[in-house]
């Protein structure tokens, strides 16, 4: 029996070794405003994981499509990713990805951890008040996997009677898949109605490329502690979460470093964000995603 403990405490040394070998750990990033936004945005978060976690190097992937996040995560493309809700429920579902935290979101001075969809339309479409008078437009949203830039709204829609696969004249996706592509495609009249994400038409108003005045909210909700305009139920903020293979430990750094990003950190503003909350309960998501049997549910 003696004999075997120094082939355990070789075996214990070794896996010990095996988890503290220094690894270059990739991190995958939803691009939902494109590549050059997202380094923008998210590589200062990344500096400080290396800053922080010395042992080992993080790099930024930012990947725009969201089928293309799912495929990567697959194929282990990378370890940690910064996705939206139902991206992440897909990871989780299909490959066991773990929720470490949510994103706390900056947005016009107020901390956001919930979002939700805006539907909209031109001002000077008279005919188009409410959700009904949608029937025979055209309605052009992210994508068909983008979560506040569709699937929130295609939900909504459905609970209030109107079924968009069928009722609409035209149900169009962004070349692009960018939120931008639907505001300019709405203000300038190519299609009748748009969807994106709540707080993206206050941001670019802000920037100054829209002004509100020429649009229109469809069922517009008024929500306490939400300052922005909203057709739809708030549902969890953005995931940051670990894939399968790694270890607790280097995820417990991972969350302990971003946990500790100030407000007014670089990280911070450059990422529009007044720091991170440990993970929501995503579980409205999954409901969403069952109720309208999309991936991961699409085939129950």
């Amino acid at each position: 029996m003696l004999s075997r403990i120094p082939a355990l405490l070789i075996l214990l040394a070794l896996t010990v070794s095996a988890e503290l070998q220094a690894r270059d750990y990739k991190v995958a990033v939803r691009a939902h405003h494109g590549i050059e936004s997202a380094f923008a945005a998210w590589q200062a978060t990344v500096d400080e994981l290396n800053k922080n976690i010395v042992e080992h190097t993080f790099t930024l992937v930012p990947i725009v499509s969201l089928p293309e996040i799912t495929e990567k995560g697959g194929q282990g493309q990378f370890d940690f990713v910064l996705t939206n809700p139902s991206s992440f429920v897909e990871l989780e579902q299909l490959y066991q990805a773990r929720a470490l935290l949510t994103l706390n979101n900056k947005r016009a001075n107020t901390s956001q951890t919930r979002f939700g969809s805006v539907i909209f339309t031109h001002a000077l479409n008279k005919d188009i008040l409410k959700i009904d008078d949608l029937a025979g437009k055209k309605l052009m949203a992210v994508s068909e996997s983008a979560f506040g830039g569709w699937r929130v709204a295609w939900l909504e829609l459905l609970e209030q009677g109107f079924d968009p696969l069928h009722e609409l004249g035209e149900l169009s996706f962004g070349v692009t898949k960018t939120q931008t592509e639907v505001v300019f495609s709405v203000l300038k009249q190519k299609v009748d109605a748009g969807v994106v994400r709540t707080d993206q038409l206050e941001r670019m108003e802000a920037a100054g490329k829209i002004d509100m005045r020429y649009l229109r909210i469809i069922n517009n909700k008024d929500i306490k502690g939400f300052p922005f305009f909203l057709s739809t139920k708030l549902f969890p903020e953005w995931c940051f979460a670990a894939m399968k293979e790694i270890p607790d430990k280097v995820s417990d750094q991972v969350v302990k470093t971003l946990l500790a990003i100030k407000p007014d950190q670089g990280a911070a503003r450059s990422g529009k964000y007044t720091g991170w909350v440990k993970a929501l309960d995503y579980t409205p998501v999954r409901e969403l995603l069952r109720d309208l049997k999309v991936e991961p549910y699409h085939t129950q």
